[in-house]
């Protein structure tokens, strides 16, 4: 055998490497199948991914696996210690239990994100307190762990020996010398492998998840979260760009402001400013999915209130998220920023002080604040609030009636509560401040483990399913709309709830378009007409909306629009759709797509609006230039702080909103 001919140190490291390319090998194979049951036409790429996976496997067991080739040459006396000997072992069934456990994590995280562990699951790592604690909840781990260590021990048993050899013994003159120096070949030809090598099989996103192993995807995500535009995506002349973009945003109210470049650009309502607070709730992963009007196929109702509702205000129902995590919902619908490649600005150093919502309402007279249900640290939100101008941020810590928690937060009628207690102080009629109020809330209850107060809905919250949870959500909005109807506010308030993304992501398209869909209303019944609008737009167009609605004249850089002025007039701007996912960027306009990819070929799809997959095509220009602008724009108006600069004077003139034209509440 040819591991027998080798030093006993190296050979086991070479063997090691053996089991972990086999392992991974058997875990692809499982989920050829798993894909395979859903995607049949995709069986002839998956087998594809075998070979490029023990290409993509060996590459990364060797990079995983030189620490401890150089451990054991660089320490060979001290494990022939009794001592050391032992830790050798217990390391050795450490990295093994490791290894178990992580094959298997990967198998929840695919059937809740169709994906290997990536940038959510290396984000999820940073906040243990809600991610092992919704673990917990969601599933019952007594019999996992018993069998992890089982499985641990199987592969132990019979390394045991070899390990005992290769930590007993002695060394060849220059055998440690010669075998780093191998170590380090196969690490160059590794690296070049994990970065340059043909790791992809076709445009099938699956297909692709599929061909790489877990370790591969989890360290991509935690190197590239940041990830830089120039070279990695085709760019256009700045200037080109910039103009590009500046024709995406304009509308026939507005006018570039010349004197301040970039978008800046004044937005006129043509109309009386209407001073009315702002309740904006963020529904997390309320998808059009779980709309019984809109997306929703199963047979069931989910979403009676919202629907009931959606009757009596201005319901869009035609918008998108920009991407499929809350962070990003937040950047889009507070700050009215598109997705540039890599984390939401809201995780990035340097988002403080962004144009936003908050800053624009601050001044134009209003209190702003902010609630969220779960613990403001996660994902940095509750800094982020602070960053872009809420004067208040609330999370749990803040939440006097807890009645009834998760690892994630409060239920959601609990936050409601909540905020009626906070719009009581703010704008009721003791308030002598007279200011307007803007509140936004993020929910939580809609989430993994999917459980609720008994006795709400007449579905059962020991089933844990998402859509009794989003059911749960839906009752606990429509209840709160009832409760407020009784407080002096409530007429001369706008009520906003969109979901921040959806629910999950399926299929093999490498940007799955349905899961992206989310309901945007408007609830006002007093100013607001009732009406169904089927305009394309996405949630970073709530911003200008709104402030369309309240009849505000302002400055602004934002990169949203006023969906009501779509394609209308004199408008230069049509309904687009800008979405990211896993490092990919979207601009589609209702018809056509062009997805960019980082290093590789633009991909071309065409769209239809609605539930359905993109349907790939040849690459359209016009769609990949704007795509290419927008991003492109949006990333260097970031690192140039060019975005920066609304925390002054907002309105233009100088006035708030109530002395520009609104009358005092």
């Amino acid at each position: 055998m040819l591991l027998s001919r080798l030093p006993p140190r190296f050979g086991f490291w070479i063997l090691c490497l053996l089991v972990f390319v086999i392992i991974q090998t058997l875990d692809r194979i499982a989920l050829m199948g798993w894909v395979s049951a859903t995607h049949a036409d995709s069986f002839p790429a998956l087998l594809l991914t075998l070979p490029i996976g023990l290409v993509d496997d060996a590459a990364m067991g060797v990079v995983l696996g030189l620490p401890f080739l150089a451990g054991m040459y660089l320490f060979a006396s001290l494990w022939r210690r009794p001592a050391f000997a032992v830790a050798g072992h217990v390391l050795l069934y450490a990295m093994l239990f490791l290894l178990v456990f992580i094959e298997v994590a990967q198998f929840v995280f695919w059937n809740e994100f169709d994906s290997r562990p990536n940038g959510i699951a290396y984000y999820y790592l940073i906040f243990p307190h809600e991610v092992v604690g919704n673990i917990r909840e969601s599933f019952d781990l007594r019999p996992v762990f018993p069998l992890i260590a089982l499985a641990a021990a199987a592969l132990y048993w019979p390394l045991r020996h070899r390990l005992s050899a290769a930590l007993g013994a002695e060394s060849l003159p220059g055998e440690g010398r010669h075998a780093l120096k191998h170590g380090a070949g196969y690490l160059a030809v590794a690296l070049v492998l994990l970065n340059f090598g043909p790791l992809k099989v076709g445009d099938a996103r699956a297909v692709n998840e599929v061909a790489i192993n877990a370790q591969h995807s989890l360290f991509r995500a935690a190197l590239t979260n940041d990830a830089e535009y120039a070279g990695l995506y085709p760019s256009l002349p700045a200037e080109e760009a910039m103009d590009m973009t500046r024709a995406m945003v304009a509308q026939d109210n507005t006018r570039p402001l010349a004197g301040k470049g970039g978008l800046w650009r004044r937005v006129e309502s043509g109309e009386t400013a209407k001073p009315l607070n702002v309740v904006l709730v963020l529904q997390e992963s309320f998808g059009s999915v779980y709309v019984d009007d809109l997306d929703n196929k199963t047979g069931e109702s989910i979403s009676p209130a919202l629907t009931a509702l959606g009757k009596e205000g201005l319901f869009f129902t035609n918008v998108y998220a920009t991407g499929t995590r809350t962070v990003r919902g937040l950047e889009a619908i507070l700050t009215s920023f598109p997705p540039i490649p890599g984390i939401s600005t809201s995780r990035r150093s340097g988002s403080e002080g962004m144009n936003s919502l908050p800053f624009l309402l601050n001044g134009l007279g209003y209190e702003t604040g902010f609630i969220y249900g779960g613990r403001g640290i996660f994902d940095n939100m509750g800094a982020y609030w602070e960053s872009i101008g809420f004067n208040h941020v609330w999370d749990i810590g803040d939440i006097e009636d807890q009645g009834f928690t998760t690892s994630w937060g409060v239920a959601d009628e609990y936050l409601f509560t909540e905020a009626l207690k906070r719009m009581d102080a703010y704008a009721g009629e003791e308030e002598t401040q007279n200011k307007p109020v803007f509140l936004g809330l993020l929910t939580v209850s809609n989430h993994r483990p999917y459980t609720y107060p008994e006795g709400r809905i007449d579905k059962d919250p020991a089933a844990k399913r998402r859509q009794n949870a989003a059911t749960y959500a839906d009752w606990a909005f429509g209840d709160f709309i009832a409760r407020a109807r009784g407080h002096s506010w409530f007429d001369d308030t706008v009520f906003i709830f969109v979901g921040d993304h959806g629910p999950r992501i399926y299929g093999a398209a490498q940007v799955p378009v349905p899961s992206y869909r989310v309901p945007l209303l408007f609830y006002a019944p007093k100013h607001i007409t009732s009406e169904r609008n089927t305009a394309l737009g996405t949630i970073m167009d709530l911003g200008p909306t709104l402030l369309g609605l309240l009849g505000v004249s302002y400055d602004s850089p934002f990169f949203g629009v006023d969906l009501r002025r779509v394609g209308e007039g004199e408008s230069e701007s049509e309904g687009r759709v800008v979405m990211s996912h896993n490092y990919k960027i979207a601009y589609g306009d209702g018809k056509d797509v062009a997805v960019l990819v980082p290093s590789g070929k633009p991909r071309g799809y065409t769209m239809e609006i609605g539930p359905d997959d993109l349907a790939p095509a040849a690459v359209d220009p016009a769609a990949l230039n704007k795509a290419i602008a927008i991003t492109q724009t949006a990333h260097a108006m970031f690192y140039g702080r060019r975005y920066h600069d609304l925390a002054g004077d907002i309105s233009g003139d100088g006035m708030s909103l109530v002395e520009a034209g609104g009358d005092s509440k």
